[in-house]
């Protein structure tokens, strides 16, 4: 699959993996951010932590792989202009929706939020735009794939 994106859209999402690289090498266990990427897997505490022990590793290794995925894609300066092979397709859209996800968890969007028009006066305007360009990006990736 092709990926092109103007040097204003790589650099964005360079900054943005950067950020998350710092948040899953920090792993402040009361951050929202944190909790919503990994959530409880159990509604009893001690089952909750127990499964945690069990999976948080695998699951940080694999966010950190996709996310070494994507950074290597955006390696290169300017524009970017790559084909992706199938398992860095997966990389990209798991990468994605963490994004996403993460930048949810911050605003603490609700449905209402993000089917409503950004208010440019809105201090969360520029990331609330973000967000939803990484959702018509992970969107296109996951119709190209599909």
């Amino acid at each position: 699959m092709r990926v092109r994106l103007g040097e204003d859209e790589v650099e964005l999402l360079r900054r943005l993996a950067t950020e998350m690289g710092m948040m899953l090498d920090a792993h402040v266990a009361d951050d929202p951010v944190v909790q919503r990427l990994f959530p409880d897997a159990h509604l009893s505490p001690t089952e909750a932590a127990d499964f945690r022990a069990l999976t948080e590793d695998d699951l940080s290794a694999a966010k950190r792989s996709a996310l070494g995925v994507v950074t290597q894609s955006l390696a290169t300066e300017g524009n970017l202009d790559v084909t992706l092979q199938e398992a860095e397709v997966d990389s990209w859209l798991s990468v994605l929706t963490d994004l996403r996800l993460s930048i949810g968890a911050r605003l603490e969007v609700t449905e209402e939020l993000m089917s409503a028009d950004v208010d440019p006066d809105d201090r969360r305007a520029p990331a609330l735009v973000t967000l939803h360009w990484l959702g018509w990006l992970q969107e296109l990736l996951l119709r190209a794939a599909g």
